[in-house]
C-alpha cells in the first residue's frame, strides 16, 4: 500500500495538533455539535476531537458523542485506525481524519469499513467526510465520566443531558449544582447533585481501593428545570 503523499514544506512545518481547531470547527457545523472539545478524556487516553450533539428529537435528551483521531499523513494507516477505533469504549462514533492531498485509496477504504472507523479528509485546511462511522454503544462508564469531564452530566428526572458546571471553572465541574441542597436549588435556580449510598457502599465491597473506606463515590444529577419544575413552590399555583 502507497504511503499517502504530502508535500515536503507542509510535513515540515504542520503539527497534528495544528490542525486541531479546524477540525472542530468543522465538526461543530458538520455534525451539528452543541460542544466540540479538543484534546480530551479520561486516563485511558485523550481524544483529538471530541463533538457532542443532540440526536433524540423532540421525545428524548438522547445525545451522541463523536470522537476524531487527527493525523498530518504520515502514520501508516493500519495504525491509525486501531487508535481510532479504541475510542469506541468512550463515545458514540469514531472517525480518523487524515491530511490527504488525493484522498484514501480503495484498500484503506476498505479496511476502514472493516474495522467500523469513519474517514475524514484534510486537504488545504477543509475537511471533507468521505466514509461514515457506524454508531456505537461505548461503556456506560467512561461515556458517562468523559461526558461529566467536559461538564455535561444526565438529569435521573427526566434523562436529557444537560451543563453542571462552567469551562472557566476549571477546578470545578459541578459548579452550575448545589449538593443535596434542594432549596438552595430553587432559590438559586440551579441543578442539584446527590450521592445514591446504598449503591456505593454495595460497590466498595468489590474494590480493593475503596474496601475500607465509607467514602460515597456514586453520584446523581437532577437539571436545574427538573428542579424548579417539580420542586419551585411558584408551579404549584399554576
Amino acid at each position: 500500500m502507497e504511503e499517502p503523499e504530502l508535500p515536503e514544506d507542509e510535513i515540515k512545518e504542520k503539527l497534528e495538533a495544528d490542525y486541531y481547531s479546524s477540525v472542530s470547527e468543522w465538526a461543530k457545523d458538520h455534525f451539528g455539535c452543541f460542544k466540540t472539545f479538543i484534546n480530551r478524556g479520561l486516563r485511558y487516553g485523550r481524544i483529538d476531537v471530541l463533538g457532542v450533539r443532540d440526536v433524540g428529537g423532540d421525545l428524548s435528551g438522547e445525545i451522541e458523542s463523536i470522537a476524531v483521531e487527527v493525523k498530518r499523513g504520515r502514520t501508516p494507516f493500519a495504525v491509525a485506525c486501531g487508535q481510532t477505533l479504541g475510542y469506541r469504549v468512550y463515545t458514540n462514533r469514531v472517525y480518523l481524519a487524515d491530511v490527504r492531498a488525493k484522498g484514501f485509496n480503495p484498500d484503506e477504504i476498505h479496511i476502514a469499513s472493516n474495522l467500523g472507523i469513519g474517514l475524514i479528509q484534510i486537504q488545504d485546511g477543509s475537511c471533507l467526510e468521505r466514509l461514515s462511522s457506524p454508531l456505537y454503544a461505548p461503556i456506560t462508564k467512561l461515556n458517562l465520566a468523559l461526558m461529566e469531564s467536559i461538564r455535561l452530566g444526565k438529569c435521573c428526572f427526566c434523562g436529557s443531558f444537560f451543563d453542571i458546571g462552567d469551562e472557566e471553572k476549571v477546578k470545578n465541574n459541578h459548579s452550575r449544582l448545589t449538593r443535596e441542597n434542594l432549596t438552595r436549588a430553587v432559590t438559586d435556580e440551579k441543578g442539584m447533585m446527590f450521592w445514591h449510598r446504598e449503591g456505593s457502599y454495595r460497590k466498595n465491597q468489590f474494590d480493593e481501593k475503596r474496601s475500607k473506606s465509607d467514602t460515597v463515590y456514586d453520584r446523581r444529577f437532577i437539571c436545574n428545570e427538573c428542579v424548579q419544575l417539580f420542586f419551585s413552590a411558584s408551579h404549584g399555583d399554576d
